[in-house]
Protein backbone atom coordinates (compact mmCIF):
# COMPACT_ATOMS: atom_id res chain seq x y z
CA UNK A 1 0.00 0.00 0.00
CA UNK A 2 1.17 3.52 -0.80
CA UNK A 3 2.02 5.59 2.29
CA UNK A 4 1.09 8.83 0.56
CA UNK A 5 -0.19 10.33 -2.68
CA UNK A 6 0.07 13.70 -4.41
CA UNK A 7 -2.70 16.01 -5.59
CA UNK A 8 -1.97 18.69 -8.20
CA UNK A 9 -4.17 21.78 -8.27
CA UNK A 10 -4.24 25.47 -9.09
CA UNK A 11 -4.02 28.19 -6.43
CA UNK A 12 -7.75 28.98 -6.31
CA UNK A 13 -8.70 25.34 -5.80
CA UNK A 14 -5.90 24.85 -3.29
CA UNK A 15 -7.24 27.70 -1.19
CA UNK A 16 -10.75 26.21 -1.25
CA UNK A 17 -9.32 22.86 -0.20
CA UNK A 18 -7.60 24.43 2.79
CA UNK A 19 -10.55 26.64 3.72
CA UNK A 20 -13.00 23.72 3.65
CA UNK A 21 -10.50 21.07 4.75
CA UNK A 22 -11.91 18.77 2.09
CA UNK A 23 -11.23 17.36 -1.35
CA UNK A 24 -13.77 17.22 -4.14
CA UNK A 25 -14.78 13.94 -5.75
CA UNK A 26 -16.08 14.71 -9.26
CA UNK A 27 -18.44 13.01 -11.69
CA UNK A 28 -16.80 11.40 -14.75
CA UNK A 29 -19.02 13.75 -16.76
CA UNK A 30 -16.63 16.56 -15.73
CA UNK A 31 -13.45 14.74 -16.81
CA UNK A 32 -11.27 16.34 -19.47
CA UNK A 33 -10.94 13.01 -21.28
CA UNK A 34 -14.29 12.06 -22.93
CA UNK A 35 -13.12 8.44 -23.21
CA UNK A 36 -12.51 8.17 -19.47
CA UNK A 37 -15.34 5.97 -18.05
CA UNK A 38 -17.89 7.78 -20.25
CA UNK A 39 -17.96 5.33 -23.19
CA UNK A 40 -20.82 2.88 -23.64
CA UNK A 41 -19.89 -0.79 -23.46
CA UNK A 42 -20.21 -1.27 -27.20
CA UNK A 43 -20.01 -4.77 -28.70
CA UNK A 44 -17.33 -5.19 -31.35
CA UNK A 45 -19.29 -7.80 -33.32
CA UNK A 46 -21.98 -7.65 -36.00
CA UNK A 47 -25.21 -8.96 -34.48
CA UNK A 48 -26.26 -10.24 -37.93
CA UNK A 49 -23.58 -12.92 -37.51
CA UNK A 50 -25.45 -14.37 -34.53
CA UNK A 51 -27.29 -17.08 -36.57
CA UNK A 52 -24.05 -18.23 -38.25
CA UNK A 53 -22.17 -18.58 -34.94
CA UNK A 54 -25.20 -20.13 -33.29
CA UNK A 55 -25.62 -22.72 -36.05
CA UNK A 56 -21.97 -23.68 -35.81
CA UNK A 57 -22.25 -24.23 -32.05
CA UNK A 58 -25.53 -26.09 -32.35
CA UNK A 59 -23.90 -28.51 -34.80
CA UNK A 60 -21.07 -29.06 -32.32
CA UNK A 61 -23.55 -29.80 -29.54
CA UNK A 62 -25.45 -32.24 -31.75
CA UNK A 63 -22.29 -34.10 -32.82
CA UNK A 64 -20.84 -34.22 -29.30
CA UNK A 65 -22.26 -35.10 -25.91
CA UNK A 66 -21.65 -31.70 -24.37
CA UNK A 67 -23.72 -31.26 -21.19
CA UNK A 68 -26.80 -29.04 -21.43
CA UNK A 69 -27.63 -27.08 -18.28
CA UNK A 70 -31.38 -26.68 -18.81
CA UNK A 71 -32.86 -29.61 -20.78
CA UNK A 72 -36.37 -28.11 -20.54
CA UNK A 73 -35.38 -25.02 -22.51
CA UNK A 74 -36.73 -24.83 -26.07
CA UNK A 75 -33.28 -24.90 -27.66
CA UNK A 76 -32.10 -27.65 -25.36
CA UNK A 77 -35.07 -29.82 -26.29
CA UNK A 78 -34.42 -29.25 -29.99
CA UNK A 79 -30.72 -30.09 -29.63
CA UNK A 80 -31.41 -33.23 -27.59
CA UNK A 81 -33.98 -34.33 -30.17
CA UNK A 82 -31.62 -33.74 -33.07
CA UNK A 83 -28.77 -35.41 -31.17
CA UNK A 84 -30.85 -38.58 -30.71
CA UNK A 85 -31.88 -38.53 -34.36
CA UNK A 86 -28.29 -38.05 -35.49
CA UNK A 87 -27.19 -41.16 -33.59
CA UNK A 88 -29.83 -43.36 -35.20
CA UNK A 89 -30.45 -42.00 -38.68
CA UNK A 90 -28.09 -39.07 -39.19
CA UNK A 91 -29.07 -35.47 -39.54
CA UNK A 92 -28.60 -33.02 -42.39
CA UNK A 93 -27.57 -29.43 -41.85
CA UNK A 94 -30.69 -28.33 -43.70
CA UNK A 95 -32.80 -30.17 -41.12
CA UNK A 96 -30.93 -28.46 -38.28
CA UNK A 97 -31.48 -25.07 -39.90
CA UNK A 98 -35.19 -25.77 -40.48
CA UNK A 99 -35.70 -26.42 -36.74
CA UNK A 100 -33.41 -23.80 -35.25
CA UNK A 101 -33.56 -20.72 -37.49
CA UNK A 102 -37.08 -19.71 -36.40
CA UNK A 103 -35.85 -19.64 -32.81
CA UNK A 104 -32.71 -17.65 -33.60
CA UNK A 105 -34.64 -14.60 -34.76
CA UNK A 106 -36.26 -14.36 -31.34
CA UNK A 107 -32.86 -14.66 -29.64
CA UNK A 108 -31.39 -11.77 -31.63
CA UNK A 109 -34.03 -9.54 -30.06
CA UNK A 110 -33.06 -10.84 -26.62
CA UNK A 111 -29.39 -10.08 -27.28
CA UNK A 112 -30.26 -6.52 -28.34
CA UNK A 113 -32.29 -6.11 -25.16
CA UNK A 114 -29.43 -7.50 -23.05
CA UNK A 115 -26.96 -5.04 -24.59
CA UNK A 116 -29.33 -2.13 -23.91
CA UNK A 117 -29.86 -3.25 -20.30
CA UNK A 118 -26.14 -3.63 -19.64
CA UNK A 119 -25.50 -0.14 -20.98
CA UNK A 120 -28.41 1.35 -19.04
CA UNK A 121 -26.93 -0.09 -15.84
CA UNK A 122 -23.49 1.13 -16.90
CA UNK A 123 -24.70 4.67 -17.55
CA UNK A 124 -26.46 4.79 -14.17
CA UNK A 125 -23.33 3.57 -12.40
CA UNK A 126 -21.25 6.16 -14.24
CA UNK A 127 -23.62 9.02 -13.41
CA UNK A 128 -23.88 7.96 -9.76
CA UNK A 129 -20.12 7.76 -9.21
CA UNK A 130 -17.75 10.43 -7.93
CA UNK A 131 -14.01 10.04 -8.43
CA UNK A 132 -10.97 11.47 -6.63
CA UNK A 133 -7.72 11.30 -8.62
CA UNK A 134 -4.21 11.39 -7.15
CA UNK A 135 -0.75 10.39 -8.35
CA UNK A 136 2.50 8.81 -7.17
CA UNK A 137 4.79 11.70 -8.21
CA UNK A 138 5.21 15.32 -7.16
CA UNK A 139 7.78 16.33 -9.79
CA UNK A 140 6.09 15.47 -13.09
CA UNK A 141 6.61 18.42 -15.44
CA UNK A 142 3.52 17.65 -17.52
CA UNK A 143 1.35 17.37 -14.42
CA UNK A 144 2.66 20.69 -13.11
CA UNK A 145 1.86 22.29 -16.47
CA UNK A 146 -1.58 20.70 -16.96
CA UNK A 147 -3.03 20.51 -13.45
CA UNK A 148 -1.12 23.12 -11.43
CA UNK A 149 -1.75 26.02 -13.80
CA UNK A 150 1.61 26.17 -15.56
CA UNK A 151 3.71 25.73 -12.41
CA UNK A 152 1.93 28.53 -10.51
CA UNK A 153 -0.15 26.11 -8.45
CA UNK A 154 0.30 23.60 -5.68
CA UNK A 155 0.90 19.93 -5.02
CA UNK A 156 -0.39 18.45 -1.76
CA UNK A 157 1.26 15.41 -0.21
CA UNK A 158 -1.44 13.38 1.52
CA UNK A 159 -0.89 10.44 3.85
CA UNK A 160 -3.17 7.46 3.25
CA UNK A 161 -3.56 6.67 7.01
CA UNK A 162 -5.39 3.32 6.66
CA UNK A 163 -5.68 3.09 10.45
CA UNK A 164 -8.37 5.77 10.17
CA UNK A 165 -10.11 4.11 7.22
CA UNK A 166 -9.59 7.16 5.00
CA UNK A 167 -10.77 7.20 1.36
CA UNK A 168 -7.14 7.24 0.18
CA UNK A 169 -6.50 3.96 1.97
CA UNK A 170 -8.68 2.23 -0.64
CA UNK A 171 -7.25 4.02 -3.68
CA UNK A 172 -6.58 1.76 -6.66
CA UNK A 173 -3.97 2.16 -9.37
CA UNK A 174 -5.23 3.06 -12.84
CA UNK A 175 -4.47 0.58 -15.61
CA UNK A 176 -3.39 2.14 -18.90
CA UNK A 177 -4.31 0.22 -22.07
CA UNK A 178 -4.60 0.75 -25.82
CA UNK A 179 -8.28 -0.27 -25.92
CA UNK A 180 -11.25 -0.10 -23.54
CA UNK A 181 -12.61 -3.19 -21.80
CA UNK A 182 -14.44 -5.22 -24.42
CA UNK A 183 -18.07 -6.27 -24.26
CA UNK A 184 -18.86 -9.98 -24.20
CA UNK A 185 -17.95 -11.72 -27.44
CA UNK A 186 -20.62 -13.03 -29.79
CA UNK A 187 -19.54 -16.57 -28.89
CA UNK A 188 -20.04 -15.76 -25.20
CA UNK A 189 -23.57 -14.51 -25.87
CA UNK A 190 -24.48 -17.52 -28.02
CA UNK A 191 -23.36 -19.92 -25.28
CA UNK A 192 -25.30 -17.92 -22.72
CA UNK A 193 -28.51 -17.67 -24.73
CA UNK A 194 -28.50 -21.20 -26.13
CA UNK A 195 -26.85 -23.30 -23.47
CA UNK A 196 -27.06 -21.31 -20.23
CA UNK A 197 -23.28 -20.92 -19.94
CA UNK A 198 -22.90 -17.49 -18.36
CA UNK A 199 -19.83 -15.41 -19.29
CA UNK A 200 -17.54 -13.95 -16.65
CA UNK A 201 -19.70 -11.17 -15.20
CA UNK A 202 -16.69 -9.46 -13.61
CA UNK A 203 -15.50 -8.41 -17.08
CA UNK A 204 -18.22 -5.79 -17.30
CA UNK A 205 -18.11 -4.63 -13.69
CA UNK A 206 -17.95 -0.88 -13.28
CA UNK A 207 -14.63 -1.10 -11.46
CA UNK A 208 -12.96 -2.62 -14.51
CA UNK A 209 -13.68 0.61 -16.38
CA UNK A 210 -13.45 3.20 -13.63
CA UNK A 211 -9.78 2.29 -13.10
CA UNK A 212 -8.85 2.08 -16.78
CA UNK A 213 -7.59 4.80 -19.14
CA UNK A 214 -5.95 5.17 -22.51
CA UNK A 215 -2.22 4.55 -22.52
CA UNK A 216 -1.63 8.13 -23.74
CA UNK A 217 -2.28 9.21 -20.12
CA UNK A 218 0.23 6.80 -18.57
CA UNK A 219 2.57 9.65 -17.61
CA UNK A 220 0.09 10.57 -14.85
CA UNK A 221 0.76 7.43 -12.75
CA UNK A 222 -2.76 7.91 -11.47
CA UNK A 223 -4.57 6.26 -8.56
CA UNK A 224 -8.28 6.68 -7.89
CA UNK A 225 -10.88 6.52 -5.18
CA UNK A 226 -14.36 5.83 -6.58
CA UNK A 227 -17.39 6.72 -4.48
CA UNK A 228 -20.64 5.19 -5.72
CA UNK A 229 -22.71 8.24 -4.90
CA UNK A 230 -25.84 7.81 -2.77
CA UNK A 231 -26.41 11.49 -2.12
CA UNK A 232 -29.48 13.58 -2.76
CA UNK A 233 -27.81 16.37 -4.75
CA UNK A 234 -26.50 14.24 -7.60
CA UNK A 235 -27.16 17.12 -10.00
CA UNK A 236 -24.13 18.90 -8.51
CA UNK A 237 -21.82 16.33 -10.18
CA UNK A 238 -19.49 16.40 -7.16
CA UNK A 239 -19.28 15.58 -3.48
CA UNK A 240 -16.77 16.93 -0.94
CA UNK A 241 -15.04 14.65 1.57
CA UNK A 242 -13.25 16.01 4.63
CA UNK A 243 -9.65 14.96 5.25
CA UNK A 244 -7.92 14.36 8.56
CA UNK A 245 -5.55 17.26 9.48
CA UNK A 246 -2.55 14.95 9.85
CA UNK A 247 -3.09 13.71 6.29
CA UNK A 248 -1.83 17.07 5.05
CA UNK A 249 1.89 16.37 5.35
CA UNK A 250 3.58 18.57 2.76
CA UNK A 251 2.77 21.36 0.31
CA UNK A 252 4.86 22.04 -2.78
CA UNK A 253 4.46 25.40 -4.49
CA UNK A 254 5.34 25.73 -8.16
CA UNK A 255 8.45 27.39 -9.48
CA UNK A 256 6.28 30.28 -10.78
CA UNK A 257 4.18 30.69 -7.63
CA UNK A 258 3.40 34.16 -6.36
CA UNK A 259 4.98 35.07 -2.99
CA UNK A 260 1.71 36.37 -1.55
CA UNK A 261 -0.01 33.11 -2.46
CA UNK A 262 2.77 31.09 -0.87
CA UNK A 263 2.56 33.07 2.36
CA UNK A 264 -1.24 33.03 2.57
CA UNK A 265 -1.72 29.35 1.80
CA UNK A 266 1.18 28.30 4.00
CA UNK A 267 -0.48 30.00 6.97
CA UNK A 268 -3.79 28.30 6.20
CA UNK A 269 -2.07 24.92 5.98
CA UNK A 270 -0.27 25.39 9.30
CA UNK A 271 -3.57 26.27 10.93
CA UNK A 272 -4.80 22.83 9.88
CA UNK A 273 -1.64 20.89 10.75
CA UNK A 274 1.14 22.68 12.58
CA UNK A 275 3.63 20.01 11.43
CA UNK A 276 3.01 20.46 7.72
CA UNK A 277 6.17 21.02 5.68
CA UNK A 278 6.26 23.74 3.01
CA UNK A 279 8.42 23.53 -0.11
CA UNK A 280 8.97 25.61 -3.21
CA UNK A 281 9.99 24.19 -6.58
CA UNK A 282 13.03 25.51 -8.42
CA UNK A 283 14.10 24.79 -11.98
CA UNK A 284 17.33 22.82 -12.19
CA UNK A 285 19.87 24.57 -14.38
CA UNK A 286 21.36 21.56 -16.13
CA UNK A 287 18.36 19.26 -16.43
CA UNK A 288 14.68 19.27 -17.38
CA UNK A 289 13.68 18.73 -13.78
CA UNK A 290 12.55 20.38 -10.54
CA UNK A 291 14.16 20.48 -7.15
CA UNK A 292 12.29 21.38 -3.98
CA UNK A 293 13.58 23.72 -1.27
CA UNK A 294 12.01 23.69 2.16
CA UNK A 295 10.80 27.14 3.25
Amino acid sequence: MQEHFYKYTDIRTAELILDNQSFRFSSPLKFNDPFDIQNDLTPSFDLNEFPVIAMSMIEEYIKNDYPISNPEDGFAKAILFMRSCAKTQGYKKSDIERITYPLLGHLIGEVEYLISQVNAHWQKSMKDSRVFCVTEDNDNLLMWAHYAENHTGVVFELATMPEFDTPLSVARKVKYTNKPVEFYSLEDLVKWMLFGIEPDASRLQYSNHAYRKSSVWSYENEWRVVDMCHYERKQDLFVDHKFIPKQLQKIFFGCKSDEDNIRRLSNKAKDINGDVEIYRARKMQHDYALQFEKI
